[in-house]
């Protein structure tokens, strides 16, 4: 795999995290941790150095007063001064330098370089030109210019000072990691947890969406405000389904109560023409049907498109070869278009199937048909493409007719909205509507998209692995 597709992954990955809330909480969190132990430990550190400075300069300070109080009546006793001191181990260092830089006497040794920009605050280390006793780490102290040219450096052990310091930034740097590491793997639980209670909110809205009202959000009886939201939520899918039944047993019930008598009379009125010979009443009758006949078409698509909306077809789902339903469907049309002037293009890939009801994906395709005979005015062409891409099978039905008016493509897909006002073009309004039912019925959507040549229906399904 390219580095560049792990490098995006980790991309997107990291994206994803930082859109979950309660990992973002949990790693401020940890970040305001982190602030306040590096404000404390900048604290302890800053103490610690203070006391030590204050107490080797301390130290520093009472040897140089004793030194130059024993030299101060007599210059030339420095050097028997240093000796004894340093035989007598005080625990201090010595170190004298004649007025050309040479070292005369003292416990450790540096050159006049290093004497003369040594200030008395800093620590020295064993380095060039610096020769320390091997237990020492490093020395604090001061150097002093005696009148007669010779320099006396008289510091202290720093090795207690410098073990601390190195103890404290190890000390901060495990602390800092141990928090940094807990803060980390918390905002990673937080999320998980977070996401994963999401999940089940996604899945549930999912499958209502689906049609399945009766799915409801699990409740983990926590009693935190994911329980608290599941619990409203739950109240309102139930009071939503109870209205969405209601609704579609009127539908229903309307539906089936119309029918009844409207096929009889569409039976009383074949039974008058047959038994009266008038030209003029068979006319009035056969008017008659043709209403009745439109009637009771928009009756049968009310109820398909209930049936389809309760997910009732689900359970008889099979495997469906797209392709060659698509390519049986497009034999059928051509002719029909050809009548109408549509010259009708096909791009069909070979081996589309889905996992579906195949009478409701043949209504979905011949209602897109339908259009384009019945509203696709000053078409010439038409097109129909079908292909795979990653899990969705797509497929893209475009012609270069007038097309639906840009603030019309929402409305189309409303129940008996037409865009011709004055609905003197054929149709019900419910063809569209019907067809994305079924769309989603199979897990697919269904948009419109403009292209160069006109308006595309754009379909996409759940491909099959076969």
């Amino acid at each position: 795999m390219a580095p560049g597709t792990n490098l995006t992954r980790l991309e997107s990955w990291v994206r994803s995290l930082w859109r979950i809330s309660g990992f973002r909480l949990a790693l401020f969190g940890a970040l305001a941790s982190l602030a306040g132990t590096m404000l404390v430990f900048g604290i302890i550190y800053h103490a610690a150095d203070a006391g030590w400075h204050a107490h080797l300069n301390q130290r520093v300070a009472d040897a140089q007063a004793d030194i130059l109080l024993d030299i101060q009546n007599n210059p030339d006793e420095l050097l028997r001064d240093v000796q004894t001191e340093v035989v007598e181990g005080n625990g201090m260092f010595y170190a004298v330098l004649a007025p050309n830089g040479q070292w005369e006497a003292g416990n450790f040794r540096l050159t006049a370089d290093l004497a003369d920009h040594w200030k008395g605050s800093e620590v020295l280390f064993g380095q060039p030109g610096v020769t320390l006793p091997n237990h020492v780490l490093a020395v604090c102290g001061t150097v002093v210019r005696l009148p007669d040219g010779e320099r006396l450096i008289i510091a202290a052990d720093a090795s207690g000072f410098v073990t601390i310091k190195k103890l404290l930034a190890h000390s901060f740097l495990a602390v800092f990691g141990t928090i940094l590491a807990l803060g980390i793997l918390i905002s990673l639980l937080t999320a998980r947890g977070t996401l994963r209670r999401v999940d089940r909110f996604a899945t549930t809205l999912r499958e209502i969406m689906e049609g399945d009202l009766n799915s409801r959000i699990k409740v983990s009886n926590s009693a935190d405000e994911f329980d608290r939201l599941a619990e409203e939520t739950n109240q309102m899918l139930q009071r939503i389904q109870e209205l969405m039944e209601n609704l579609r047993q009127v539908t229903n019930d309307i539906s089936h109560d119309l029918r009844s008598p409207l096929a009889r009379l569409r039976g009383h009125l074949e039974l008058s023409k047959a038994r009266f010979t008038d030209p003029a009443l068979a006319e009035v009758c056969d008017e008659a049907i043709a209403q009745l006949d439109q009637a009771l078409e928009i009756f049968s698509a009310m109820l398909r498109l209930a049936e389809i909306e309760a997910g009732a077809r689900r359970s008889q789902f099979a495997p469906v070869d797209l392709s060659a339903l698509l390519t049986l469907l497009t034999e059928s049309f051509e002719p029909v278009l050809a009548e109408h002037g549509i010259v009708l293009r096909t791009e069909i890939d070979t081996g589309l199937f889905v996992q579906g009801d195949r009478e409701l994906l043949a209504q979905l395709f011949s209602n897109l048909l339908d259009n384009i005979v019945l509203h696709a005015q000053g078409a010439t062409h038409a097109f129909i493409q079908a292909s795979r891409q990653d899990c969705w099978i797509e497929l893209h039905i475009t012609d270069d007719g007038c097309g639906i008016p840009a603030e019309a493509e929402n409305l189309v897909l409303r129940r008996f909205y037409r865009v011709d006002a004055a609905r003197q073009r054929p149709g019900y309004g419910l063809g569209l509507p019907l067809a994305q039912a079924i769309a989603g019925l199979h897990g697919g959507n269904f948009v419109f998209a403009r292209t160069e040549s006109g308006i595309a229906i754009q379909v996409k399904l759940l491909a099959l692995n076969v």
